[in-house]
């Protein structure tokens, strides 16, 4: 009798499956990361393009209120008037984290934060009024120099200010810079009244760097 082999079946596509289902995520995944990088570089060219202008600060006016200063003591409320131009044509501007602090030579001698964040639509302006007091009983910051000015009746200021500025265009995603801007040499006249000055000549433009 005779005896029949015997066979052992293999399946020999068994790992068929897992190789193609790892193909595709594979095409998958290059095929995302390309798309990504291709819609980065869409929009760089297209925010070259464009190309977006810094908003540019002008101070207007600077009002001194309860102003005095001695050898003991600083105080007093001041109140500055910016106006901040939109130059773009094509960008909308947002003006954030917006900080502004007034100087006597290289002292501080007050400032504020502005909280609620400035919309400049495009080719657009905004005059901006921002008030705070300052009272400071340093002796040091007093400085003889500010007291013989002052009773001069001419005290030089600066103004110094720190800003985020966001660009916004239709459905690009929003672009962002970060500016320091000083605005220097404002002459604020003290006569008659001695405890209260104001900006000598039609306000100054500032100067922004990134």
């Amino acid at each position: 009798m005779d005896h029949q082999p015997s066979h052992t079946g293999i399946n020999a596509s068994s790992g068929t499956p897992k190789s193609s289902t790892f193909g595709v995520v594979r095409r998958l995944t290059w095929t995302i990361v390309l798309l990504f990088l291709l819609l980065t570089v869409i929009i760089a060219i297209a925010w070259n393009v464009m190309n977006p202008h810094n908003p540019r600060f002008r101070v207007s006016s600077i009002y001194v209120s309860n102003f005095t200063v001695s050898d003991s003591e600083l105080k007093g409320t001041f109140e500055i008037e910016l106006n901040i131009t939109n130059p773009n044509r094509k960008v909308e501007i947002m003006v954030d984290r917006f900080s502004v602090s007034v100087f006597y030579r290289s002292v501080g001698l007050s400032g504020a934060i502005v909280l609620q964040p400035i919309y400049l639509k495009k080719s657009s302006d905004k005059d901006v009024k921002i008030k705070f007091s300052s009272r400071d009983s340093s002796t040091k910051l007093a400085h003889n120099d500010l007291v013989n000015d002052w009773n001069r009746g001419i005290v030089n200021f600066d103004v110094k200010m720190l800003a985020r500025i966001v660009f916004e265009a239709g459905i690009l995603p929003s672009r962002e810079n970060f500016l320091d801007i000083y605005c220097g040499n404002l002459d604020v006249g003290f006569v008659p009244i001695k405890d209260t000055g104001k900006l000598l000549g039609i306000g100054k433009e500032c100067q922004a760097e990134s």
